[in-house]
């Protein structure tokens, strides 16, 4: 298996993962999204809190030009983090949540 090929399954199980995780409140669910033809993977959460309608996203990653572009994280352990513990190598990684001028100060690639 090729690297990415490697990098799109590490996301795909890492995102299925976190939808076995309860939700804290309300009558929450998750989707997973994987569109492979575009290397976009998204966490989706939708539902129902106090009467109100809950829809967004709490992950999205993209793989571009070869690295892991995390582009929203929502969670408390932080998917840099779980992509590590699982062997990715930080200079493949982007914070594209973080701007480019804060990028510089993280142990993670700039871009």
């Amino acid at each position: 298996m090729d690297r990415l090929d490697a990098y799109r399954q590490l996301i795909r199980t890492i995102l299925t993962e976190h939808t076995k995780i309860p939700y804290s409140h309300g009558d929450i669910q998750f989707e997973t999204v994987f569109d492979r033809d575009s290397d976009r993977y998204l966490l989706m959460i939708l539902g129902r809190y106090n009467k109100r309608y809950e829809h967004g996203c709490l992950i999205h990653i993209d793989i571009i030009d070869g690295k892991i572009w995390i582009q929203r994280d929502g969670t408390e352990i932080g998917v840099a983090n779980e992509l590590v513990e699982a062997g990715v190598p930080k200079d493949r990684i982007v914070l594209g949540f973080k701007s480019p001028e804060r990028r510089k100060d993280t142990e993670f690639a700039v871009s």
